[in-house]
């Protein structure tokens, strides 16, 4: 007999595919005659955005039954602004099934909290982003899919709203954090749902503007934060430290422009439970040490066929029309037979200037090492690399965002230098050979960040922090932001 996530993985295929079969895309690689994972895996093959664009560009312009039955009008953009960026179909199937994965994570929450029902009679903050036409007097809509979700939400909710959900997905982003802020200093909040690196920033804005010391003293009710498109991990050592003395109860969601795949059913538990029966098939690349162009020839195995502790990337198949299209993440289960997973890294983040191809997971490994074994906590990182002016040679910078900070930071700068030439033997070779020199460690405080975000981000409700960056303008700007405050202390060279 086949396991739950077995039959449901392929149910799901089975209803993906007939679909499917329908389209363009369907018949050009025969979808009808596909009966099973192997087939499906044999005769289609993976894809990027690169690949689908041309059926989107023809989908904006009217174009029906492309890639999935029909006329699609919305499109989530995945990158850069609207107007900008990917920009991911969003059919009616697929808003139906982000509707029935958010009544789950709140049907799985209240079945954990069945007393938290009135406790959230009181004051909600959201943080969506917006929704523009393509063109004026289009019917193609674009949009962050926090703001189709926003859109979505029963008009009941919008009572408990600190402001209108519907408002707000119109607004100027900058311009709705402030006016969002403005009000709910002033309002009694319960719950919060935003991005782990806006949220933080919220608490910290309410704290300067209010000039109180904790959270509590501002809103001694709150209780939950739904958090997403970020690790929440990441955040917590800061979130505990600015929520202290609340009760608080986090939720996490993973999901995407192209899906949500996952979300925390366990309060006590920091993995995920993968769904697998809401309009998406998946599929797995092990041990995703390859460029993107060459992982689209890896052979995949489906969900019913992974193992416990094996890094994967992640591609899926889903009914916004997306065929074994490849995300950018790489996955670990911690269970296999629930499914639950955790998020380790990106597939493209990696920094590969001096051949050392340090992986983004490689970095948040070495540094989460190096901190257990001195007892230190960090929230945000990042990293990169340039010939460093003062000793003409090559070497990496370190942007951490400090809870607690090492007592000794010269040991802490070698501890992170070992950890990661045991990770990953590029570095180590070039360590050894002083083809890169010892690392450099920089305080990344929270005005530091946020100049260089407002410098060389598009700011949007899904804005992310990179864990790495590559452009060497941005990083000596990272370097003299962070510098240029009085608490930043360069990391002495190790030799």
């Amino acid at each position: 007999m086949p396991s739950n996530v077995e039959s449901a993985q392929k149910k799901e295929l089975a209803g993906l595919l007939k679909k499917g079969s329908r389209t363009e895309y369907g018949k050009r690689f025969g979808f009808s005659d596909i009966d099973d994972f192997e087939a499906f895996a044999d005769k289609v093959p993976m894809s990027t955005y690169d690949d689908i664009e041309p059926y989107i560009e023809r989908m904006k312009k009217g174009g029906k039954n492309l890639i999935w039955p029909g006329r699609i009008h919305n499109f989530a953009v995945s990158a850069g602004t609207t107007g900008k960026g990917k920009h991911i179909p969003l059919s009616e199937d697929r808003l139906r099934s982000d509707q029935r994965f958010m009544r789950k994570v709140m049907f799985s929450y209240m079945s954990q909290r069945p007393n938290m029902l009135p406790f959230f009679m009181g004051s909600h903050v959201s943080l969506p982003g917006n929704i523009e036409r393509l063109d004026p007097g289009s019917n193609v809509r674009l949009g962050e899919i926090s703001a189709y979700l926003a859109k979505l939400s029963p008009g009941w909710l919008s009572l408990f709203q600190v402001r209108s959900p519907q408002t707000m997905i119109r607004e100027e982003w900058t311009s709705k954090f402030d006016r969002t802020l403005e009000k709910a200093v002033r309002s009694d909040v319960r719950k919060m749902v935003a991005i782990p690196s806006w949220a933080l920033r919220f608490f910290q804005r309410a704290l300067e503007l209010t000039g109180k010391k904790y959270i509590r003293e501002i809103w001694p009710n709150f209780r939950l934060l739904i958090c997403g498109g970020e690790a929440l991990n990441t955040y917590r050592p800061h979130f505990n430290q600015l929520l202290e003395g609340l009760n608080m109860d986090y939720i996490e969601n993973y999901g995407a422009s192209e899906s949500y795949f996952a979300f925390s059913d366990d309060l006590n538990r920091s993995d995920l439970l993968l769904t697998v029966d809401n309009g998406v098939f998946y599929e797995w690349i092990p041990n995703p040490k390859e460029t993107k162009d060459n992982l689209l020839q890896q052979k995949t195995v489906p969900t019913w066929e992974v193992e416990k502790g094996v890094p994967y990337a992640l591609v899926v198949s889903s009914n916004s029309g997306l065929w074994r299209y490849l995300i950018n993440d790489v996955i670990e289960f911690t269970d296999t037979g629930q499914p639950r997973i955790q998020v380790v890294g990106r597939v493209s983040e990696i920094f590969d200037k001096f051949g050392e191809a340090v992986e983004s997971h490689e970095a948040q490994s070495a540094l989460e090492k190096s901190a257990e074994q001195t007892g230190a906590t960090f929230s945000v990182f990042t990293m990169g690399g340039l010939i460093d002016p003062e000793i003409g040679a090559p070497r990496h910078f370190w942007f951490v965002q400090w809870v607690d900070q090492p007592d000794d930071p010269e040991k802490f700068t070698k501890l992170l230098d070992e950890n990661l030439g045991e990770i990953n033997r590029h570095y180590y070779n070039r360590r050894t050979s002083m083809g890169i020199h010892p690392p450099v460690i920089l305080d990344l405080t929270k005005n530091a960040m946020y100049k260089w975000r407002e410098k060389h981000q598009e700011l949007h409700a899904q804005t992310k922090m990179p864990r790495i960056i590559n452009d060497e303008d941005k990083i000596k700007d990272m370097i003299a932001l962070c510098r240029a405050t009085d608490q930043d202390k360069v990391r002495p060279d190790q030799t």
